[in-house]
């Protein structure tokens, strides 16, 4: 199996395990963008909070907070 790039997702949770604690949405969207080589004008940033709020194992928590809760993946 080949294994493609990582998503914005796949870089959040990377950087949500590594802090082991829930992060504020700038500071977790500016990881990802530095994570990915991307620029962090707010069209970017947006694009990529769109993203991370699409996936369904990325939890916001409330007042700008993000989380991951590994109880969410599905285990074949």
């Amino acid at each position: 199996m080949l294994q493609g790039k990582k998503s914005e997702a796949d870089w959040a949770i990377e950087i949500l395990l590594q802090e082991n604690e829930a992060m504020f949405y700038y500071d977790l969207l500016s990881k990802i963008a530095d994570k990915m080589n991307k620029e962090k004008d707010p069209g970017t940033l947006a694009s990529i909070y769109t993203r991370i709020n699409m996936d369904n194992r990325l939890i916001y928590q409330g007042e700008g907070y993000w989380y991951f809760d590994s109880n969410r993946i599905r285990k074949p």
